[in-house]
């Protein structure tokens, strides 16, 4: 498909700030223009500095400098790794993976999840190394879709996925609250639990994620960096002293037992709901494209990063599962637990010990806690992008940016 070159008046650009050049003077450094230069060819105008380079005999090139594009690949890598949390998504949701399908649902619902994913995410690597904007999906609705069906589609596409990620980031930041309410059930007995409490723990973790990108928004690369390494070393904090201190299950129960907890009529229909858990420890890691326009190279950073972190996450995730079931203990003591997350119980029945209990759901939280960050960033880009193009209401408002030195405001 070919695109329409974008014709932008040097005048307008000259109003905007952009400064005028003898093409002699063009750096060498057209590697790093090339994000860019990609938005312009995709109609897009840059909302970062321009500089524009004129030759007298020919047309007017355009050479783009980006001081704001701050994500390189392992600052995007640890991104997407910590939107997917797939390993710590895999305790989350143990009780509804584990209660309908048994060990067999769990851990091959996982191997098939992890295959689907991959291959859907391979195709949206594809098409962000040809368009890599914030819009992301819409985008790519836009230029694929037949030109009858175009503007339909992409506005629908755009609604969707707008939603999506203001769902996902309530979604998180409510699993937050409410594994930080678990924790405190299960160190202080005499709590009494309260879902209002849940309330007003997701309002505060909201509000760490608005102060990491809001007032301290130049710093979100680094703390994704910093949340990958957590994220790492905690794979290996939780895994081996399950290992080590855990009871250790037979490889018959943990391959070959399914267990039909809902009733379901068939045991296929069982294993078909119950691998909605799993599937949701895979959501997440498209949130890399929305991040396109902050990132160096991003044609070609964005999806190596996606398919990385879905095989860096199947990979941790798939380790966990193996090592849960067969260091499982109880089950009906874990099912049962009043904290809600079965995980809990896992780790004290292994340990014996309370404080070694909390280190260990702590990793966990701390992870829950930095995944909202992410949500937000990507969620803010979104919204913002959809805005650029005149989706939302209030377009006008929403798409403004402020830049600062330290603050990128969307």
């Amino acid at each position: 498909m070919s695109f329409p070159k974008p014709q932008i008046e040097l005048s307008q650009l000259k109003s905007n700030g952009a400064q005028v050049v003898p093409v002699e003077q063009e750096s060498q450094g057209n590697k790093d223009n090339r994000d860019e230069l990609d938005l312009i060819r995709l109609g897009k105008r840059p909302v970062l500095k321009v500089t524009v380079n004129h030759h007298r005999s020919g047309p007017v090139k355009l050479i783009l400098l980006s001081p704001q594009r701050n994500f390189g690949f392992m600052s995007i890598l640890g991104y997407s790794c910590t939107i997917l949390i797939t390993w710590e998504g895999v305790l989350f949701v143990l009780n509804l993976t584990f209660s309908l399908t048994g060990p067999v649902g769990t851990l091959y619902g996982f191997i098939i999840v992890w295959a689907g994913s991959a291959s859907v995410y391979s195709v949206l690597s594809e098409l962000v190394s040809m368009a890599p904007t914030a819009g992301g999906q819409y985008h790519f609705v836009s230029m694929l879709a037949p030109r009858s069906m175009q503007k339909f589609l992409s506005y629908i596409t755009g609604w969707l996925t707008v939603c999506g990620w203001q769902a996902s980031l309530a979604s998180s930041s409510y699993l937050a609250a409410s594994l930080i309410q678990g924790l405190v059930t299960l160190t202080k007995p005499e709590y009494t639990p309260e879902r209002w409490h849940i309330t007003f723990i997701l309002w505060a973790v909201l509000a760490f994620a608005l102060s990491i990108n809001s007032f301290v928004g130049w710093l979100l690369p680094q703390f994704e960096v910093v949340i990958l390494v957590i994220h790492f070393l905690g794979f290996l904090g939780v895994m081996l002293p399950l290992i080590v201190l855990g009871p250790h299950g037979s490889a018959t129960d943990v391959f070959s037992r399914f267990i039909n907890g809902a009733g379901w009529p068939t045991h296929g229909l069982s294993f078909i709901v119950g691998i909605i858990g799993n599937v949701w420890t895979f959501v997440g890691v498209d949130g890399a494209i929305h991040m396109s326009e902050e990132i160096q190279n991003a044609s070609v950073v964005v999806p190596r990063s996606i398919m990385l972190s879905t095989l860096i996450n199947g990979m941790l995730g798939l380790g966990i599962i193996i090592t849960l079931l067969f260091c499982m203990g109880n089950a009906e003591d874990a099912l049962n637990t009043p904290t809600g997350f079965p995980f809990f119980e896992i780790f004290l029945q292994a340990t014996n010990s309370l404080a070694g209990t909390t280190v260990m759901i702590s990793i966990c939280i701390v992870m829950a806690l930095s995944a909202p960050a992410g949500l937000l960033a990507a969620a803010s880009r979104m919204c913002w992008s959809f805005s650029r193009d005149r989706g939302l209401p209030g377009w006008r408002i929403i798409s403004r940016v402020k830049c600062s030195a330290q603050h990128q405001f969307l």
